[in-house]
């Protein structure tokens, strides 16, 4: 294979910034309001990966977090969640939980949130989280290296992670509030894709600048461009602190906007959330009013 920085010249950025700006501010927000409807706002629960990443996390409460889930689904009578997602050492317990769902397990893995420790570490315990039952694992791109434009280093380690969750959809965690530019989460985009991601994810909701619009934008460009040089389909998962219907309903229009109906479904296109779910209801139930 070419070396990435090679791939990485034969991409398109020139003149993101207001290319961007120009379709966010003008077509995107038009379709947002024809979008915001009873169908999409159900269609946002199918595409959740349901979260609990607390510190004060314990089997207990995780037990009591998937059963508020299963009865919050049937209570509303609303359509299973994409996934439930952990830390790596309660796949196990989710898994069992969810054993007669067809809702996946995810967990978080490679040292998450920061990825900073020794290569084997992150790569042992993705390997342990699929031992566990972990169908699913999201884990976060070198910040730092990206930042200092180490673009072999990355994807090095990056395929490596990717053969050890052989079997698993992998998903790595850009946190494009840290990259600082346009140009950098494109970048980190294209690489974690080449590198074999089957998702690319905007944030860990553990830093003061998470998922945003612009963000999101570039990665469906990116997972555009990548799909029509390649053919290969990478999905998009936005994550971190999106808590309202309204957000999530921005985030897929827009990925709606850029790549199409193809990944309108929950194998292409996620949202990471721990409290989406209640402001979805509540949303659904005054439309269902209204109608």
């Amino acid at each position: 294979m070419e070396q990435i920085a090679d791939i990485l010249a034969t991409y398109n950025i020139a003149n993101f910034d207001e290319r961007v700006q120009f379709d966010l501010d003008g077509v995107i927000e038009k379709e947002i309001k024809q979008a915001y409807c009873l169908e999409n706002l159900s269609f946002c629960v199918a595409c959740m990966d349901y979260t609990t990443l607390c510190l004060t996390d314990t089997e207990t409460s995780v037990r009591a977090f998937v059963s508020d889930l299963l009865k919050k689904l049937k209570k509303f009578e609303l359509k299973p969640v994409a996934a439930v997602c952990v830390y790596p050492h309660y796949a196990s317990v989710v898994r069992e939980l969810l054993g007669a769902t067809d809702i996946r397990t995810a967990v978080v893995a490679g040292h998450f949130p920061n990825a900073q420790t020794f290569a084997d570490i992150k790569l042992a315990e993705c390997r342990m989280a699929v031992e566990a039952g972990a169908q699913e694992v999201d884990v976060v791109i070198s910040v730092g290296d990206m930042l200092e434009k180490n673009h072999e280093k990355v994807y090095r380690e990056l395929v490596a992670i990717r053969e050890a969750c052989e079997g698993v959809r992998l998903k790595v965690i850009l946190e494009t509030g840290e990259l600082k530019s346009l140009e950098t989460i494109f970048e980190a985009s294209v690489i974690a894709a080449y590198a074999g991601a089957d998702f690319i994810k905007t944030s860990t909701g553990k830093v003061p600048v998470n998922a945003t619009p612009e963000a999101v934008y570039v990665m469906c460009e990116a997972i555009r461009q990548y799909h029509a040089t390649t053919g290969r389909k990478v999905g998009l998962k936005v994550a971190g602190g999106i808590s309202k219907a309204q957000s999530a309903i921005r985030y897929l229009t827009i990925v709606n906007h850029v790549l199409g109906k193809e990944w309108m479904n929950p194998y292409y296109f996620r949202i990471g959330a721990s409290q989406l779910m209640d402001d979805v209801v509540k949303e659904m139930k005054v439309l269902e009013m209204i109608k």
